[in-house]
């Protein structure tokens, strides 16, 4: 699972209990920036993976295997756009451009501020994503029903396949 920097990261952990209660092991890799928003440690112990960010140095150990499904959420305005260009300049990006070419379900959900998603490329961006085959989110369907309450992470959960 990518996570970016956006307000529903703060709250991920929320996300991964949900995953984890529906059988999915999860494997976070937070951009560099949502790195600093989240409490590494306490996401570390719950998914008993260690958590990646940043570039990935010569002397460390590569990603294997092959997911069964990837999340990007929230996904900002900056990834996404990165994305479809097809920038690789970062462990999330270098495993987003290679899902598209190992044909792994993606789940994409938006978290994005108004005047970003006005943005003519941000909407041709998700356009993409979907065209290549992610499933793509309504733009902020994590937001909260009414303010104080829960993300909607179920939005993410119930897209999934049964854990196999």
């Amino acid at each position: 699972m990518v996570v970016c920097a956006a307000p529903p990261a703060t709250a991920v952990s929320e996300l991964v209990e949900a995953l984890m209660r529906a059988g999915w092991a999860v494997d976070l890799l937070p951009t560099a920036t949502a790195a600093d928003w989240l409490d590494l440690p306490a996401l570390e112990a719950l998914t008993g993976q260690p958590i990646a960010g940043g570039t990935r140095g010569r002397a460390e150990r590569r990603r294997v295997g092959r997911p069964d499904a990837v999340i990007v959420a929230p996904a900002s305005f900056n990834t996404i756009n990165k994305w479809v260009a097809g920038i690789n300049d970062n462990a999330a990006l270098g495993l987003l451009n290679e899902v598209f070419g190992l044909r792994v379900p993606t789940i994409v959900s938006p978290y994005v501020k108004d005047t970003l998603a006005a943005h003519p490329g941000f909407r041709r961006s998700l356009a993409l994503l979907a065209e290549w085959g992610a499933t793509v989110t309504e733009r902020d369907a994590l937001r909260p029903e009414r303010p104080g309450r829960p993300y909607r992470w179920n939005v993410i959960v119930d897209l999934l396949p049964a854990a196999g």
